[in-house]
């Protein structure tokens, strides 16, 4: 006898899990805030800049960075600079203390290329206001090919010594997913105005993705 009620308190405990337990989830799905898409500082949409938070294409492919030119030369005369980002018209302000790295000269040279003017651009360690320095702590571009994609081509806009190079990280069906931009310093001078102890320009003052403070962490793994 006391078998059959324990084998009938334990059905009446199992049905009542069984109808109680989708009216918890329920409850717990309806009480959770629909997620709203939030505005960024450059007026840019979070759920926009979902389309550019993955390194892989949706199509699995690959991502590439190349210069305007570079786009062009594979896959057309397209509009290069139509990216899914919608971008604010300069890079941000820099810092106005300038702070030496204990550790490395602000003149060392990282590693140097030339664009298609024939300028020559060192990426110098720098500091944080300009420099691998300054894109990598401000704008978390680190890697060469990343900086020196926009350098494979000409200038896109020159003005005096300071020229600004334009990349896009597009698919590889050319789908641009983003864009990037790399300024360099054309001039020689430093710092307070000292010139370069071994006479070249300065090169590369900035590198950021255009639309975001920092860039992901996969645009230096391209």
């Amino acid at each position: 006898m006391m078998i059959k009620k324990s084998a009938a308190a334990a059905a009446a405990a199992v049905a009542f899990l069984t109808l109680s337990l989708p009216v918890t989830i329920a409850q717990a799905t309806e009480a959770r805030p629909a997620a709203v898409p939030q505005i960024m500082p450059t007026g840019i949409a979070v759920s926009d800049l979902q389309l550019v938070s993955s390194p892989a294409p949706e199509d699995g492919g690959e991502l590439l960075v190349l210069s305007n030119e570079e786009y062009t030369r594979r896959f057309g005369d397209q509009p290069v600079r139509t990216a899914v980002v919608h971008v604010p018209p300069g890079p941000l302000a820099p810092t106005s203390t300038v702070l030496q790295d204990p550790q490395q000269p602000w003149h060392k040279v990282n590693w140097s290329v030339r664009d298609w003017d024939g300028s020559d651009i060192p990426t110098r360690h720098g500091t944080t206001d300009f420099g691998w320095l300054h894109a990598s702590s401000k704008h978390n571009m680190r890697s060469e090919k990343a900086i020196d994609a926009a350098y494979h081509g000409n200038a896109d806009k020159v003005t005096g010594n300071r020229a600004e190079c334009w990349a896009v990280v597009v698919t590889n069906n050319g789908q641009v997913r983003m864009t990037t931009v790399s300024i360099a310093e054309r001039g020689n001078r430093g710092p307070a105005g000292v010139p370069t102890p071994d006479g070249r320009p300065i090169g590369t003052i900035t590198a950021y993705c255009r639309g975001q403070t920092l860039c992901p962490d996969w645009i230096n793994t391209l």
